[in-house]
């Protein structure tokens, strides 16, 4: 009698298993077909992005200039700062990533490089410069237009090489 008994659970498992099956393979295609699609968002925005900005430098006033300018430069990354700022009313931090475009070649930069102290004084003063800046200030694009001037200024006086654009890869403010 007990084999009787279990004999329908048994029959009852197995016609589960293939609805299971099914399930997980549902629910596996459809967070693929998800994740394409949206990845295929992702670049179409991206590639909407780069084509916006071509156009916005070809047609702002000067801005044949400033792009042959930033062409015949060389890329010197300073990597990621996290400074304090110089907020009183909280403690706020920003996080950002900075590059400078020297004019000059890959050998000006390779030798700047190799010395160590430059980049250091350079990396001194870029962070002398972010750690005295309020949030307010820096958080809306005129404030990081006036933030990329300043380090520019600041960059050339030290490296004694002419600074054509300061670049941001990331700027992320703590509020």
């Amino acid at each position: 009698m007990s084999k009787a008994a279990k004999s329908p659970d048994v029959s009852a498992r197995q016609g589960k298993l293939p609805l299971i099956v099914g399930l997980v393979v549902l629910l596996g295609v459809g967070g693929g077909g998800g994740y394409w699609w949206l990845a295929r968002q992702k670049a179409a925005a991206a590639t909407e992005t780069e084509a916006g900005h071509g156009e916005a430098v070809s047609h702002a006033e000067g801005g044949k200039a400033e792009g042959a300018a930033a062409e015949r430069g060389t890329l010197m990354a300073l990597d990621v700062f996290t400074v304090n700022l110089a907020d009183a009313e909280a403690q706020r931090f920003l996080r950002t990533n900075v590059q400078l475009v020297i004019d000059g070649d890959q050998a000006l930069i390779k030798e700047i490089e190799e010395a160590k102290l430059p980049v250091v004084r350079v990396r001194s003063a870029v962070l002398d410069l972010l750690s005295s800046q309020k949030s307010a200030d820096i958080a809306t694009p005129e404030g990081k237009d006036a933030l990329k001037k300043a380090i520019a200024q600041k960059a050339a006086r030290v490296l004694h090489h002419e600074v054509l654009d300061v670049l941001f890869s990331d700027f992320v403010i703590q509020f």
